[in-house]
């Protein structure tokens, strides 16, 4: 009887453990041979490769958050064009956008800004929360990442934002 009281609590002792956390990952984006940057990544986010350069690196992680990231030119130009096309492509997908003012953001001592706001995904009705980026490299490019997540889903954001302030140059 007391080895089954005993092996009882162990049970339980493993079960009350939290959930051990996702090991993180060091991203180098978009090659270790030509890195422009890096962020470190939790293992269980899922990888799909830009397809060309310029394109998209996508992250998928297990609670349906999306994290995108790419480098483009690092001229004003590029940036207001950068900024105007990401904002475009996300009224494709996302209705009744509202995204709060940008706010200066230095990762690693780098340059750049960072905003977040609330949209109604188009093809389901759900709210979600938005958040971009942009960063001036020592590379004269320019980092940008953004990410979705559910409005709900703090786990997903929580990620998403470590991710997305592990941004360092190579």
């Amino acid at each position: 009887m007391k080895n089954l009281l005993i092996l009882s609590l162990c049970t339980l002792l493993l079960a009350a453990r939290p959930a051990a956390a996702a090991e993180l990952l060091t991203l180098v984006y978009p090659t270790s041979d030509a890195p422009s940057f890096v962020v470190d990544v939790p293992s269980d986010w899922e990888l799909t490769k830009a397809e060309e350069e310029g394109d998209y690196f996508h992250l998928d992680g297990p609670t349906g958050a999306v994290f995108s990231m790419r480098t483009i030119e690092g001229s004003e130009d590029a940036l207001a064009d950068s900024m105007k096309n990401c904002l475009s492509n996300v009224g494709e997908k996302f209705d009744d956008i509202e995204l709060g003012d940008a706010q200066d953001w230095t990762p690693s001592g780098m340059t750049g800004f960072y905003a977040v706001g609330d949209a109604k995904e188009k093809s389901s009705g759900k709210d979600v929360r938005l958040a971009f980026a942009w960063c001036a490299l020592p590379n004269d490019e320019i980092a940008e990442l953004w990410f979705v997540t559910d409005v709900d889903d703090a786990k997903g954001m929580d990620q998403a934002n470590k991710i997305v302030n592990s941004l360092k140059a190579p």
